[in-house]
């Protein structure tokens, strides 16, 4: 199978005993594209390896807790890491410095003083055995994985500019792609969307599409869009106010203090009675959204759950509701944040919440939901995700769906996923996408071992 030259970027891990080479080194290997991760003891390297399944290891003979035999014989105990490279660096050809290396099976030793250029070069050579792609890799057909999926962004149809369909989206559309839109009421048609460009405005990415080349039975409800004035758009004054509800009131203080960092002014209802009355009361758009800390399931909670929802849909405001709860489940009322969970994502749904009430000076949006959609064919999974092929170039660092029956049921629903690379293939009409799996930005190791688990007892059953 061939890949798309520099389509995989690899990751490299640098153990040596003093800082200083560390900062040298990563400056080498950052100039070319590598990601490059550090440790300065053998405890810290075993942390690493753990997180972030290396595709090459550099490696002082002798380090601050051990050498590099000791760590090659950590690595074989575990099959998931025993054929990751090892480049060991020996400053003299000293007993001290070789005896631990005898009988081990490195990648190669660099002797003597440091040379940049011959490191580079050795690094270079290692991972090009690995060519495009990561050690890791397995083909979708070794998995017995079917190609076929589809490549799925969520968008907001909100009206036309003149001949052009304006969208609202988290990821830009790139001009060669043909996009499917599919709309969330089935009683839309779908359509076929061509020719797409991007346009920001106040912090809102829009995908503008020709509507003279839509096709499909779709196009019928795209020629009613309303007419809209991108240039007049404005966000409320006070948009970015959110109304926090937490029993504790020193909690709400801690967020008030870091969120304010972040442009996001809070504003503190102390019970549920209070902030079913702010909400209804600033229904006219001067809250960003809502924030509800643990929602009781007794009559209180129930009651804001049902006051939100009886609200008209253009006048409510975002609502997230931080939960410990594994059975709730988000609505169309209320997103619901599994705890415990960080301050980026935090932040990250309060600004998609916010955006997602921008108002127009002119017109009325229309605020249909979507998908695009686009054929693709899955070659492969790796530690991090994965390497899908299509006949048109998806924007690198898109966030989009990858819908595959099998690979979902695997990970435990919608696979979401970030376009960290795109590629042509030399020679061809076709391209090629890196992919990192959103679930796998954790612990790597332990996502590739989940994942692998379950693609071996596919096997399992596929040849019983």
């Amino acid at each position: 199978m061939e890949f798309a030259k520099g389509l995989t970027p690899h990751t490299i891990l640098i153990l040596v005993d003093k800082p200083e080479k560390i900062v040298t080194m990563g400056a080498l290997f950052n100039k070319m594209n590598f990601k490059v991760v550090t440790a300065v003891s053998l405890y810290d390297a075993l942390k690493q390896i753990d997180q972030e399944m290396p595709h090459l290891i550099i490696c002082d003979a002798i380090i601050t807790d051990g050498t590099a035999g000791n760590l090659y014989d950590r690595m074989q105990q575990q099959p998931l890491f025993k054929d990751i490279p090892v480049l060991v660096l020996v400053a003299s050809k000293t007993k001290e410095q070789l005896g631990p290396l005898k009988g081990r099976k490195f990648a190669g030793f660099m002797l003597g003083k440091f040379d940049g250029k011959a490191l580079t070069a050795k690094v270079k050579e290692i991972l090009d055995g690995h060519g495009d792609i990561s050690p890791f890799f397995v083909a979708a057909e070794q998995c017995q994985l079917a190609g076929d999926c589809t490549l799925a962004i969520n968008a907001k149809v909100i009206g036309r500019v003149g001949d052009q369909m304006v969208c609202q989206s988290e990821s830009e559309v790139d001009g060669e792609a043909a996009l499917l839109v599919q709309p969330t009421d089935k009683a839309k048609g779908p359509a076929l969307l061509k020719m797409g460009s991007n346009v920001h405005r106040s912090g809102v990415l829009y995908n503008l599409f020709p509507m003279n080349v839509v096709r499909g039975s779709g196009k019928s409800w795209i020629s009613m869009l309303p007419e809209i004035n991108l240039d007049h758009m404005e966000t409320q004054a006070d948009g970015r106010r959110v109304m926090f509800y937490d029993p504790k009131p020193e909690r709400f203080e801690q967020f008030k203090k870091v969120l304010a960092g972040y442009d996001i002014e809070l504003v503190y209802a102390g019970n549920l009675q209070s902030a079913a009355a702010m909400i209804i009361r600033e229904a006219d758009g001067s809250l960003g959204c809502v924030y509800l800390d643990e929602l009781p399931a007794n009559s209180s909670g129930i009651a804001i759950k049902e006051a939100i929802a009886k609200m008209n849909e253009k006048a409510r405001p975002p609502v997230i509701a931080g939960t410990t709860s594994l059975n709730a489940k988000s609505t169309k009322e209320i997103r619901f944040l599994k705890k415990p969970f960080g301050l980026g994502m935090l932040v990250e749904t309060m600004d998609q919440a916010i955006k997602s009430k921008t108002n127009f000076a002119e017109g009325a949006s229309a605020n249909i939901e979507v998908q695009y959609q686009t054929p693709a064919r899955l070659l492969g999974l790796d530690e991090t995700g994965g390497i899908v092929q299509l006949k048109f170039p998806v924007v690198s660092g898109s966030k989009l769906f990858l819908q595959h029956a099998v690979l979902n049921e695997m990970l435990g629903g919608q696979a979401e996923v970030r376009i960290i690379s795109v590629n042509r293939l030399e020679n061809s009409n076709v391209w090629q996408a890196k992919f990192e799996s959103l679930s796998a930005q954790g612990n790597k190791s332990r996502y590739w071992e989940r994942l692998s688990k379950q693609i071996g007892q596919r096997l399992i059953s596929e040849s019983a």
